[in-house]
């Protein structure tokens, strides 16, 4: 259904709850980036595409909530962790991947935001059942339809405003692009990042 390019190994779930915390914390802020990630595009966009003020009010609501769970998790569990250095590799390489082989539209926008919120839904599932069992596994398994839901709302908005055509095709090149990016990332306890090789 995600027809993502690159399938992440079952062990990245383990490798990454490793270090629970830190995982714990990229997952946070990846929920404020996204709520304010659906802020920017009824700003940008809202304008022109009326359908965006509830959809998109909608979503941001729904991450800023996920942001607030994220953190009870956290706080119940750990002393709050040190935050990460830098922006996040995998964003910024989608971005740069799509600009470079688009033109950097409203389309690869959406199409963009469907890719991540699709790797967001696979690696939830690879969580929630490395965890199965254990109190978040549930957490997780309701993260992953949530993200699916995201996943389907962008590509169906670009299908409504480009034609299935179009936005197939595209989806397609982007998916391309962004298995190859995130098969080439290091491995680190986050969202977005790579698996180690297993020997």
């Amino acid at each position: 259904m995600l027809g993502l390019h690159y399938e992440t190994p079952a062990v990245w779930a383990q490798q990454v709850l490793a270090d629970p915390a830190a995982l714990l914390l990229d997952h946070y802020f990846c929920e404020l980036k996204a709520a304010a990630m659906a802020h920017r595009t009824l700003r940008v966009h809202g304008p022109k595409v009326p359908a965006l003020k509830k959809l998109m009010t909608d979503l941001a609501n729904e991450e800023m909530e996920h942001a607030r769970q994220v953190e009870r998790e956290i706080r119940a569990r750990y002393p709050w962790p040190a935050a990460p250095k830098g922006g996040s590799a995998y964003v910024q390489g989608l971005r740069k991947a799509a600009a470079q082989e688009g033109n950097g539209n409203f389309l690869d926008m959406l199409l963009v935001c469907s890719l991540i919120e699709a790797r967001s839904a696979e690696r939830f599932r690879l969580l929630a059942d490395e965890l199965k069992g254990q109190a978040l596994s549930g957490f997780y398994e309701d993260l992953y339809a949530s993200e699916v839901n995201h996943y389907v709302l962008f590509v169906d908005l670009a299908v409504g405003q480009y034609g299935e055509a179009r936005a197939t095709a595209r989806l397609e090149e982007l998916r391309a692009a962004e298995g190859r990016l995130v098969a080439g990332l290091p491995p680190m306890a986050r969202m977005h990042y790579g698996c180690a090789a297993v020997k």
